[in-house]
């Protein structure tokens, strides 16, 4: 039993709203494997935002802003963190210093409408 799997073309991180709203067009035009079934439920089930452009723009926004890694930017949009503590949880990867002011400004960025 041999089975191919998808060559990968690129890679790219995505925020939880994008993959959701990739996996649900694929839906509508092919079957999804279990794998990728299991993995639309979980976008479903944890995106704190359900627009995928808005969600892009806020990534975008905390890069330009405070010139942080895009993986880092998505887990900020991914967990829409309520308080200082939670970013920095978030952020004990990197080896910047960030303000309270900067704390508040993300936590304005993530959670707006």
């Amino acid at each position: 039993m041999s089975s191919t799997l998808p060559r990968i073309i690129n890679e790219r991180n995505l925020t939880l709203a994008e993959l959701r709203e990739i996996l649900e067009k694929e839906e509508r035009v092919r079957e999804l494997t279990n794998l990728e079934r299991y993995t639309l439920e979980y976008a479903r089930r944890f995106s704190k935002e359900n627009d995928p452009q808005r969600a892009r723009a806020k990534v975008e926004e905390l890069i330009k802003t405070f010139d942080i890694p895009e993986d880092i930017a998505v887990q900020l949009v991914n967990l829409k963190p309520q308080d200082p503590g939670e970013i920095r949880l978030v952020f004990l990867p990197l080896s910047k210093v960030f303000s309270e002011e900067d704390y508040k400004r993300i936590l304005e960025i993530v959670n707006s409408e």
